[in-house]
C-alpha cells in the first residue's frame, strides 16, 4: 500500500514515500516558505527516487494545519490534485497531531502528556495536548490514532495564556514545535515542562507518511473533494480588510 505524504503547514515543505514497510523516500525544504516552488518538485523526485509511478498510489496523506496559511493551500491543492487525477482517497492530518506522534516516537513514555506547539505568527500559537497510549508505538493503529491520543481540542492563543493553562496541568509534560522553541523562555522554564530538541521543530514529514500508511489501511482515506485546511482563525489578509471597512474612531481602540 504506497502512500505520498504532503507536508506544508510550517516552514518545511516535505514530500515522502511510504508503504506498510515503512518510508521509501523523502524531500523537504525548510527555509524560505518555498512551498508553492518545491512540492510539485519533491513530489517528482520521491517517486523517481524510488522507482515508482504516481499511477501506484493508493493513497495521499495530507497535513490540513493548522499553521501557515499559503503552505496549506499549496499542501492540500496538491493532495487534492493528486487524489482526483488518480482516483485515490486521501488522509487528512493535522500538524499538531504529526508532532505528538514524532514527539511519541522519540521516546516518550506511556502515559506521558505531550504538548506540540506551532507558531501561529501574530504573537500567537496553535496548540493541542496528547497522551501517549499505554500500549503504542509508530506505525500501531488504535481507533484512527498512531501512538498517541488527543485529549482535549485545538487551540490558538497567546504564548502567556498558553503558559497559565500548562502551569495548571499538575503534571510533567512535552513541549515540541515551532512554537514551543520560539517562546522557549515562556513555555520551556515552565514546572514540569520538558523541551523536545530542535530535529522536532516542523512536523516530520516521514512521521505524517507512516500515519497516512496506518490510517489509509484502516479504511480511514476520504474523498479529496471534502478536505479543507484547519486555519483556526480568519486569515491576516482578511483581518486588515476588516479593520479597513471599521469606522476610524473603532480601528483606533
Amino acid at each position: 500500500m504506497l502512500v505520498l505524504a504532503v507536508e506544508s503547514a510550517t516552514e518545511l515543505a516535505g514530500v515522502a514515500l511510504a508503504d506498510e514497510v515503512g518510508v521509501i523516500a523523502t524531500a523537504a525544504t525548510s527555509r524560505g516558505r518555498q512551498h508553492a516552488e518545491s512540492i510539485a518538485p519533491s513530489v517528482k523526485f520521491v517517486c523517481d527516487r524510488a522507482g515508482t509511478p504516481l499511477r501506484s498510489l493508493k493513497g495521499v496523506c495530507v497535513d490540513v494545519g493548522p499553521g501557515l496559511f499559503t503552505g496549506l493551500r499549496v499542501g492540500i491543492a496538491t493532495a487534492k490534485a493528486l487524489a482526483f487525477a488518480l482516483g485515490i482517497p486521501v488522509v487528512p492530518t493535522t500538524s499538531l497531531e504529526v508532532l505528538a506522534q514524532a514527539l511519541c516516537g522519540a521516546g516518550a513514555a506511556a502515559g506521558s502528556l505531550l504538548v506540540p506547539v506551532v507558531d501561529a505568527k501574530r504573537g500567537e500559537v496553535f496548540s493541542a495536548c496528547f497522551r501517549v497510549a499505554d500500549d503504542s508505538h509508530v506505525g500501531a493503529v488504535q481507533v484512527g490514532h498512531v501512538g498517541a491520543v488527543q485529549v482535549g481540542e485545538d487551540l490558538v492563543s497567546s504564548p502567556e495564556d498558553l503558559a497559565g493553562s500548562l502551569s495548571r496541568l499538575g503534571e510533567p509534560f512535552v513541549l515540541g514545535g515551532d512554537g514551543a522553541m520560539r517562546y522557549a523562555e515562556v513555555l520551556g522554564k515552565l514546572p514540569g515542562a520538558r523541551l523536545a530538541s530542535a530535529a522536532l521543530t516542523n512536523p516530520p514529514v516521514e512521521v505524517l507518511a507512516v500515519i497516512g500508511v496506518a490510517r489509509l489501511g484502516a479504511g480511514l482515506g476520504i474523498d479529496g473533494a471534502q478536505i479543507a485546511p484547519t486555519y483556526l482563525r480568519d486569515a491576516d489578509a482578511r483581518i486588515h480588510w476588516e479593520q479597513r471597512l471599521l469606522p476610524a474612531s473603532a480601528r483606533e481602540r
